[in-house]
């Protein structure tokens, strides 16, 4: 959900004159992930000590929100504001020029939003304009976003000196965290940053899924706590930098996670993923033209714990131009602290799929986000969905070399006290129809809709899924 911002900490000597005066005042303005809503709000900072405090309020929700955020690194910070609805939403951000900043946040129920903050008055006000008329311009029913819990705490807030905001809620556990730092992500999930690539516009070989399954696993990985980072149909170039900056980035987080669903090679036991505009006509075109994927682990070298995803092993346009081509991608020793996970078995061919995700993408997205899921576990589960489905004709591998623990989505005992195992199950079906309804939300075939509706016949989705029925079927 889109929140408070931060103001980079480290100024330039020009602009300390004025910083060194008081607080900066902002002006904030963000939408949810999905254009249903959009917030405004003001906050203020102090460069110096690196901490803040935000008010901002959502324009159709009527939801009034309040908290603070405090600098981790130069230029980022981290927060936590407490919502009326009793909607706690953690923010990350950082400031891109002395005078903006972006960033994103997510709800304890997996909404998700960015937003931007300016210094400049008149800066804001052309942001808010196109935020707003696109929001208006897309009408779309936000009763999915209400808190099913009751508002039974109301934020107070007063204007404190400098016009910073102090918030002083009701004596309950959220609140005791609205006066205290934010507190770290858990062991098993730390600080978490992907990397997800879907290419399917192939000119001689187009894919159907690769971008569907790129953007329903971004969805449900920011669910879950990720920054994501996103291309679709990334030409070499594209594709080459994405990846650079994705390695930059990294640094100073606890787990990476690179996933790449489109066309993948092999070629003398190395594999290669395959940009969109790539033109190969031999076997020598392929290291220039190709992504080596050992140039995708070397960039994952920063982060103590990694996740690869590779959903590259369909059908090889190419396998008729080289007699030293095999089908599929080649095996590979996972470096340390790494898991590799194949669609399929290494040198066999995986599934596009007949829905709107591949076969491996659908499974994946199915058992993503059960709490208290071992990574292990998860992609055994993901193994045995696929078999089953394919007739054993596709059976997803791995390769692993990890030393520690992790968790897609965090175990109920690190979430939620012993005695709210009700809570807990209430979040995980949450989160799993959250990551349904991501992987079809954007499906022209009317067979998605009809599988959320019949597992979900009362779901927060089920209006609009109805209506998407009808408009497929030529309805009004």
């Amino acid at each position: 959900m889109p929140s408070l911002p931060p103001f980079h900490r480290y100024l330039t000597i020009a602009a300390a004159t004025v910083l060194l005066g008081g607080c900066v005042k902002t002006y904030i303005v963000g939408h949810t992930d999905d254009w249903s809503d959009y917030m405004t709000g003001t906050g203020s900072a102090d460069p110096l000590a690196g901490t803040g405090h935000a008010e901002i309020s959502f324009a159709k929700l009527g939801t009034r929100c309040a908290g603070g955020f405090r600098d981790y690194q130069p230029g980022k910070a981290r927060g936590e504001v407490l919502c009326d609805d009793q909607r706690v939403i953690k923010t990350e951000s950082w400031a891109v020029s002395l005078s903006a900043g972006k960033g994103f946040g997510i709800d304890q129920l997996g909404h998700r939003g960015s937003f931007e903050f300016f210094t400049d008055e008149g800066e804001y006000q052309r942001e808010l304009a196109k935020v707003r008329a696109e929001v208006e311009r897309r009408n779309l029913d936000v009763s999915h976003l209400r808190s099913p819990k009751p508002a039974a705490q109301v934020i107070q807030s007063r204007v404190a000196p400098q016009g910073a905001i102090s918030i002083q809620p009701a004596t309950t556990p959220a609140a005791a965290t609205m006066r205290s730092e934010p507190k770290p992500l858990p062991v098993a999930t730390g600080k978490r940053l992907a990397l997800v690539i879907g290419n399917g516009g192939y000119r001689d070989a187009p894919l159907r899924n690769p971008v569907n399954d790129a953007r329903a696993l971004a969805a449900g990985l920011s669910a879950l706590g990720f920054e994501v980072m996103k291309g679709e149909d990334l030409g070499q170039r594209d594709m080459t930098r994405l990846i650079a900056r994705f390695g930059e980035r990294l640094a100073g987080h606890d787990v990476g996670m690179f996933f790449f669903a489109g066309h993948g090679i092999q070629i003398r036991g190395k594999n290669y993923l395959i940009p969109v505009d790539a033109q190969i006509a031999s076997e020598n075109s392929v290291r220039a033209e190709a992504v080596d994927v050992d140039a995708v682990l070397d960039q994952l070298s920063s982060s103590p714990l990694n996740v690869v995803i590779l959903d590259a092993c369909r059908n090889n346009p190419f396998e008729r131009r080289f007699r030293s081509v095999s089908g599929g991608l080649a095996q590979m020793d996972a470096p340390r602290g790494t898991l590799i996970a194949y669609a399929t078995a290494p040198g066999k061919v995986a599934q596009d799929g007949e829905g709107a995700n591949s076969t491996y993408t659908t499974a994946l997205l199915k058992v993503l986000g059960e709490p208290g899921l071992p990574v292990e576990s998860v992609f055994k589960r993901v193994r045995t969905e696929v078999a089953r489905v394919t007739g054993d004709n596709q059976v997803p591998w791995e390769a692993s070399s990890l030393t520690g623990d992790f968790y897609f989505a965090i175990p109920a005992a690190q979430s939620q006290s012993p005695a709210a195992p009700k809570a807990a199950s209430a979040a995980g079906d949450t989160e799993a129809e959250l990551l349904f309804w991501q992987s079809v939300k954007d499906s022209q075939d009317a067979a998605d809709f009809e599988a959320y509706l019949k597992q979900y016949p009362a779901g927060r989705f089920a209006d609009i899924a109805r209506n998407r029925l009808k408009r497929l079927a030529g309805g009004k």
